[in-house]
This record gives C-alpha cells, structure tokens and sequence, in this order.
C-alpha cells in the first residue's frame, strides 16, 4: 500500500511547485512562476500536492493542477519528480481528481496529452480515459496533442440521478 498521501497547496508552496515544474517539465510546457501563483489563489483552479516519505521525513513528490469547470474538471498538469517516480504519486493524483470531480458533480474529466507519447497515454487509458479529439500543432508546429476524457456515470443513490427524482413520468420520457 502506497504511503503517499494528497494534500491542497498553499501559496507558501509556490518554490516546491515551481522546482517540480522546472525538473518535470520542458522549458517550452511549464508553467511559468506567476501562472502557477494564480493556479494557487484562482477561484477556478486548485494545486494538490503529492507527499511522500523520503529519508525519515516528509517531501513533495509530485503536483496536479485542476482547473474546474461547471460540467467538467480538466486536469492541467501532473509531475512528478524522477526520484519519487513508481511509487503511486501520480497515481494517487489522478485518482483523486477523479474523485474530487465524482465529489463535485463533474460529468467528466479531461486533459490533452502529447499525442507521440504512447505510454503516457497508454497510463491515462488505464485510467479509463479515451481520446476524442486531436489537437493538430498543440505544442508546436508537428507537435500534436490528444484531449482525453474520463466520463462519469452518476451513482444512483436513492432512486435518484444527479439530484432528480426518477418517477414514473421520468422513466416514461427516457423510453
């Protein structure tokens, strides 16, 4: 069992998001420092961090940018750092997007990936994530990029769908 755990950042945790940003990220796709304070402070958007133990203590092991829609919770980034890599931080993170769009009602999550990336996207699919659109010249001229999303199916929680009653009338009309 993963002993990586998620927490909201702070804008006091603006260097250690900066510094994963800087070694995850190449100079033409990262965030630059006044993107990320706004990510920190935006109403619409959250940074969560993921810790780690490392050496006795704890540390900030990877990152994930949200930026939340009305319908949908879009994740911006994940990174995490190349020494904390195969121990379930990135997984903890989406995951808890996941859950932090079923939480809020979100119909979907999404995100674009580099298209050339293949285990990248292969690691989002396993998530559930499908492409469905490409987004030719993304990055840069040649440099494509694919928009996954991950739909969630409302739980059914006391005959209801989304907060509306299913009655008769109701079922009538989805016939």
């Amino acid at each position: 069992m993963s002993t990586v755990t998620i927490r909201s950042a702070e804008p006091s945790d603006l260097p250690a998001v900066a510094a994963i940003e800087t070694r995850c990220f190449h100079a033409s796709r990262r965030s630059s420092r006044r993107a990320l304070r706004h990510s920190l402070s935006s109403p619409s958007q959250s940074v969560w961090l993921a810790i780690s133990p490392s050496d006795g203590r704890r540390r900030v092991a990877g990152a994930m940018v949200l930026h939340h829609h009305r319908l949908a919770l879009r994740i911006y980034s994940v990174a995490v750092l190349p020494e904390f890599r195969g121990n379930g931080a990135g997984r903890r993170l989406v995951n808890y997007a996941i859950s932090l769009a079923r939480k809020t009602g979100r119909s979907s999550v999404t995100l674009e990936a580099d298209r050339r990336d293949r285990v990248l996207t292969a690691w989002y699919e396993g998530f559930g994530f499908e492409t469905y659109r490409i987004l030719r010249d993304y990055y840069s001229p040649g440099r494509h990029a694919v928009r996954m999303r991950l739909s969630l199916k409302p739980a059914l929680k006391g005959g209801r769908v989304c907060g509306c009653p299913i009655g008769h009338s109701t079922l009538r009309k989805l016939k």
